[in-house]
């Protein structure tokens, strides 16, 4: 999952995200470019056990930081598809930070241990 919408922070819908940034916040193309990076980031680092720990709590963080632009879009009603209403986006990003926070518990208790 996050590699499918890291990757549309740069090509396909780009212009749409951007245009989805709070105007309260400054350079909103930057803040997509960060914001992308940091999910193709997170998404890889799930993959290699010694990251898995940093990757997900950073994944776990991103979405508890990015949660008030989805309240931004339906509020304003920037809404463009169905699952960008409120109630199945707050859904989708519970489950995605249960799944992220599940990760970075159970590496948490269990650390990566050798090669």
């Amino acid at each position: 999952m996050f590699m499918l919408t890291g990757s549309v922070h740069f090509v396909y819908l780009r212009t749409e995200i951007i245009r989805r940034v709070p105007s309260i916040l400054p350079y909103p193309g930057l803040i997509v470019t960060i914001t992308g990076v940091l999910e193709l980031a997170g998404a890889i680092g799930l993959l290699w056990r010694p990251t898995v720990l940093w990757a997900a709590g950073g994944l776990s963080l991103l979405l508890i930081v990015m949660f008030p632009a989805n309240l931004y879009i339906a509020m304003n009603g920037l809404a463009t598809s169905p699952e960008d209403a409120l109630i199945l986006r707050t859904l989708m990003q519970i489950l995605f930070l249960s799944v992220s926070l599940a990760i970075w518990i159970f590496y948490l208790n269990d650390p990566p241990t050798g090669p």
